[in-house]
């Protein structure tokens, strides 16, 4: 239930998350750069040697995004075949923007994200702080800072504008500003497939009220018609982006149970701890945020289980969650779990930077 917001919650409250903002990217950038120097010596698919900036910063989805920026969507879709059509196209056209400005596209991927990242944590401290204690909107913004899988958000992949846009546009809906939160579910729409899930949660949020429904998810239903056309228009099928995820060896759940797909593990406990802190509070939480994190960890089941990592950190409200669980918690556990945060955050650049084992 939604109380009157304290000043910091009405406000863009940047000093409360400035520490853990600072603090983890330092952490997280350090643990890439450092992953990325110690692996062998290769080479970005045979095109460019990588730098730590590439193996480790711009690497894996990274390398798609910067190929598209160069080079626009220039493969044909074929059955089968990796393609960059399953890429949405928000994100290489900031890329883009950068190049032709003379900037490196990788760096201009990495400082955006860091700055989506940090838009992202103000928001996060916005809402958490209208609907628990300004404590537990602290604690959410650390949880979240130093989540494992944090190191997309310095990556070049789009997870840290998801969680931004997503982020925004709830809070912006809560204080019904349904115009700007329709724009700025644009960006999460444009920069991924999944993106429009947002849009579906945001419905609820204004109980499908239609004025309101019309407002905040129409400008996302005209974004992803327009990229239908695009599609349509390069392809021949509207639908492209989706069909191209085939190229690419997706796990669903039956396979995930019933073959050897380790792979896909961490991504699997990971969504599965923020699905059990929405779970201990869901009492408290808006529906809509009920129905973000189920859209978000639920779905995939079914899509893609590769990936649920990241989606695990694009959605906000697991760390609302967290946030409230940790202020009942000693001070000196509270410090204990997010030590473990890191450790954990260490070993998962490893299998993503180092060993190549985790995209």
């Amino acid at each position: 239930m939604t109380t009157e917001a304290p000043r910091a919650a009405r406000g863009f409250p940047l000093r409360p998350v400035l520490v853990p903002f600072v603090v983890s990217r330092l952490i997280a950038d350090a643990l890439i750069v450092v992953m990325a120097v110690a692996r062998p010596a290769a080479t970005l698919g045979g095109r460019v040697p990588e730098t730590p900036l590439y193996a480790g910063l711009a690497k894996w989805d990274g390398s798609w995004y910067l190929e598209i920026a160069r080079r626009w969507y220039w493969l044909d879709y074929r059955p089968g075949a990796e393609s960059p059509w399953p890429f949405f196209p928000l994100l290489p056209a900031i890329l883009r923007v950068g190049g032709g400005l003379g900037l490196s596209e990788a760096l201009v991927g990495v400082v955006v994200n860091h700055a989506a990242f940090l838009v992202g944590l103000v928001g996060l401290y916005r809402i958490a702080s209208r609907h628990f204690d300004s404590r537990a909107a602290g604690l959410a913004v650390w949880a979240i800072a130093l989540f494992p899988a944090s190191i997309m958000f310095s990556m070049v992949y789009p997870s840290a504008i998801v969680f931004a846009a997503s982020v925004w546009a709830f809070a912006l809906v809560e204080e019904r500003h349904d115009l700007g939160a329709g724009l700025v579910t644009i960006a999460a729409v444009m920069v991924r497939p999944n993106g429009f899930l947002v849009a579906v949660a945001l419905a609820f949020a204004v109980r499908w009220n239609p004025r309101r429904v019309l407002v905040v998810c129409g400008p996302a239903a005209v974004a992803i018609g327009a990229w239908c056309w695009v599609n349509l228009a390069a392809t021949g099928d509207a639908l492209t982006f989706f069909k191209a995820k085939d190229g690419w060896p997706e796990i669903d759940l039956v396979d995930f149970v019933l073959r050897d797909r380790k792979i896909a593990i961490p991504h699997v406990l990971l969504a599965l701890a923020a699905l059990a802190a929405v779970v201990a509070v869901w009492r408290r939480m808006p529906v809509a945020w009920l129905v973000l994190t189920g859209l978000f960890l639920v779905v995939p089941l079914f899509t893609g289980m590769v990936g649920l990592g990241r989606y695990a950190g694009e959605t906000f409200p697991p760390f609302v969650a967290a946030g409230e669980i940790l202020r009942r918690w000693p001070r000196a556990l509270v410090v204990a779990f997010f030590g473990a945060c890191v450790a954990v955050m260490g070993v998962c650049t490893y299998w993503v930077v180092y060993l190549d084992y985790i995209p």
